[in-house]
């Protein structure tokens, strides 16, 4: 577990959000003033400053004095957390993805692009918005901290999905077009976003005795790995498991929880699998959907089978009926696989009546085919021209 990759000395980061405040301010003043143009509002000044501001408070929050910012601002640092930096590669990586798909389901790149970016944006906040509402002790001013975890995988995936509705709705594309082109980005985007989790202690598993089960660290585990300076009250599931005794932990020196099912890595071999079945799925599909329909039905099993093992409080556990117990995740699982399941009856009967009209990566050529097209046109009325004039 090391919830913090990189500790970044702090004062290095302030002198260069000062200076590009300075040089923005310079830029947007002197220079302009001596170039006779407009002045224009300085945004990119107001933007330093902000993030000036910001790294103060995020020093004085986790320097060794939160009191003393003065001080951290000479010693402290900035933490890098490892989900964010795993969320942040997901995105990229999913980015990279979805745009390739694209270009070969006929979607215009660009399109695909804006697309991508709202219901990249979206799905977070979906995904901290159903953390809040399934969290008892969660407030509103922690909804906006993304780099601490606390995303809950299907809010993100109904924010992004609705995202994606008005985005292809506005642009004239049809959904189920981009939807079998976003399928393969989130279900690596999960599995690479898992391992944030396990990184960083949350999502974890009920206790086992299976071989590959794990501990996860109290806090003077923490502190002996230099994670975090001052520590949190130890990981999650140490929290879960041991949170009252924190002065025998300190005065034993060795605090760890019991061994749990990993079940943050479950998921991301889940996620790994998917994504090989659907680019496997969009080998061989026959109509548009199927893709999608395949991580809808796939993730909605696989996902509600772990939730069996999971243990940690955060995600919202309901009494159905006498000790039948579902969480949120179980309850949209089981949701989403019987409405993806209704949903390829009616596209399946819909393809055996009109087979065209469903094979939608048919209907607009892909963009190395419009470019070859157009070249080819170009040369045969350069030719015409060429003929007319002999």
């Amino acid at each position: 577990m090391r919830p913090i990759l990189l500790k970044i000395p702090t004062m290095p980061l302030l002198i260069a959000a000062l200076l590009v405040a300075g040089i923005a301010i310079v830029r947007d003043t002197v220079w302009r003033k001596r170039k006779g143009l407009k002045m224009a509002f300085p945004s990119t000044a107001l933007w330093a400053l902000v993030g000036v501001a910001l790294l103060i408070k995020c020093i004085g929050k986790y320097g060794d004095d939160g009191a003393n910012v003065v001080a951290n601002l000479k010693d402290g640092f900035v933490p890098i957390y490892a989900y964010g930096v795993m969320l942040g590669t997901s995105l990229v990586i999913g980015w990279f993805i979805a745009m390739n798909l694209a270009g070969k389901d006929g979607i215009d790149q660009q399109e695909a692009g804006t697309i991508y970016m709202w219901t990249a944006v979206w799905s977070i906040i979906g995904s901290r918005l159903l953390w809040y509402f399934t969290t008892p002790k969660a407030t509103i001013a922690e909804i906006p901290m993304v780099n601490q975890g606390g995303l809950v995988a299907y809010g993100g995936m109904i924010g992004g999905f609705l995202a994606s509705v008005y985005c292809c709705r506005r642009r004239g594309i049809p959904l189920l077009q981009w939807a079998d082109v976003a399928a393969p980005s989130v279900v690596l985007g999960t599995a690479i976003t898992r391992i944030g989790c396990f990184l960083f202690g949350c999502d974890y598993g009920a206790r086992s005795s299976a071989p590959w089960a794990v501990q996860f660290p109290g806090p003077n585990a923490h502190k002996f790995l230099g994670i975090i300076k001052g520590g949190p009250d130890g990981s999650p599931a140490w929290q879960h498991h041991y949170g009252q005794l924190l002065t025998e932990c300190v005065k034993s020196g060795t605090c760890w929880s019991d061994k749990v099912h990993p079940t943050q890595l479950y998921e991301s071999l889940v996620g790994l699998s998917l994504f090989g079945l659907l680019m496997l799925i969009r080998r061989y599909r026959t109509f548009s959907g199927q893709v999608f329909l395949g991580w809808v039905i796939g993730y909605g099993v696989l996902r509600s089978l772990i939730e069996r093992y999971r243990d940690d409080a955060d995600r919202g556990v309901y009494n159905i009926f006498g000790d039948v117990t579902l969480s949120t995740s179980q309850i949209i699982g089981i949701v989403s696989v019987v409405l993806g399941l209704g949903l390829f009856v009616a596209l399946l009967r819909k393809y055996r009546r009109d087979p065209a009209s469903l094979r939608l990566w048919e209907h607009v050529p892909a963009p190395a085919k419009v470019e070859a097209q157009a070249k080819t046109k170009g040369e045969e009325g350069g030719g015409g021209k060429r003929r007319k004039r002999r």
